[in-house]
C-alpha cells in the first residue's frame, strides 16, 4: 500500500471528492478525507480554511478547492491514507464533524485500493 504526495494545487486546483468525511483534530484544524473521484484513490486534504455547506465546496490552506459529491461516506482507501497521515503527523485523536458542519448555515472556517495522496 503506497502513499504519495499530490500534484501542486497550481496543477490541480479543484478536486471532486466522494465518500467523504470532515475530521477535526485536537488543535481545531479540519481536513477533508475521502476518495478523489478523478484518481479513484484515498485522499486527505491540507487544513480547511473555508467550507460552504450549501455549495458543498471548501478551500484548503494550499488554495485547492474541494467539491464534496454525494453524501457523507466511508472508504477503506481513504481511511488507510488518513491513518498513515495521522501517524506521520503524530495525531492521536480526531472527531468526525461532518454532520455538524452540514447543519451550519455560515462558513465553517477559518480553523485554529489502498493507495492515496496526502495534500499537506
Amino acid at each position: 500500500m503506497s502513499i504519495w504526495s499530490p500534484r501542486p494545487a497550481s496543477e490541480v486546483p479543484k478536486i471532486q471528492m466522494s465518500q467523504w468525511r470532515i475530521l477535526e483534530l485536537e488543535d481545531g484544524s479540519r481536513h477533508f478525507v475521502g476518495v478523489d473521484m478523478f484518481e479513484s484513490s484515498g485522499r486527505v486534504s491540507s487544513r480547511i480554511v473555508t467550507f460552504n455547506p450549501v455549495t458543498m465546496q471548501g478551500t484548503t490552506s494550499t488554495g485547492r478547492v474541494y467539491e464534496l459529491v454525494g453524501g457523507k461516506g466511508f472508504s477503506s482507501d481513504a481511511d488507510y491514507v488518513w491513518m498513515r497521515w495521522c501517524e506521520l503527523n503524530r495525531v492521536s485523536s480526531f472527531t468526525d464533524v461532518s454532520e455538524r458542519l452540514l447543519n451550519e448555515t455560515d462558513d465553517a472556517g477559518p480553523q485554529a485500493s489502498s493507495k492515496g495522496a496526502t495534500d499537506s
